[in-house]
């Protein structure tokens, strides 16, 4: 089972709808969850890259170095490109630091990678009423429009 989504022309509602649906499967055909840092271990290329991301923020968010709190590895499709959807967490609390950040799948000098970091505020239980997103690498429209809808799933 291959687990791409394209979401170059999807309305709001439905690429929130995508992000449901994607982020509650497994990312490998033959049944096995993959984590993010799995994934990193067994590709060094895309590890490479993925450190090169998210070294903007490490230092001021040292869980990130860690790994965090780590979700299944989801796969996407932007244009002619599949990525591999990575994200986490800040441990013990999750509300209030989320990463999410998309490694070129296939080939790892095909496409850039990119992500986001979202760091809220004043949750009461609704939701942050303040959030900053830091954006890692260049991300394009499309792929801000899913980091963006991903952190606030």
């Amino acid at each position: 089972m291959r687990l791409t989504r394209s979401i170059a022309h999807l309305a709001p509602a439905a690429l929130v709808a995508c992000l449901f649906a994607t982020s509650a499967l497994a990312a490998q055909s033959d049944g096995d969850t993959v984590y993010p840092r799995d994934l990193l271990k067994q590709k060094p290329e895309l590890a490479k890259r993925y450190q090169a991301v998210v070294k903007p923020v490490t230092g001021a968010h040292g869980w990130i170095a860690d790994g965090g709190t780590q979700t299944p590895v989801t796969e996407v499709s932007f244009g002619n490109t599949d990525y591999a959807v990575l994200t986490s967490c800040k441990p013990h609390d999750c509300a209030s630091q989320n990463l999410v950040v998309l490694l070129p799948a296939n080939n790892a000098k095909q496409g850039e990678a990119v992500g986001a970091l979202a760091v809220n505020a004043g949750d009461q239980g609704l939701g942050p009423n303040k959030s900053t997103i830091t954006w890692l690498g260049e991300p394009g429209r499309d792929a801000r429009r899913f980091l963006g809808a991903y952190l606030f799933r």
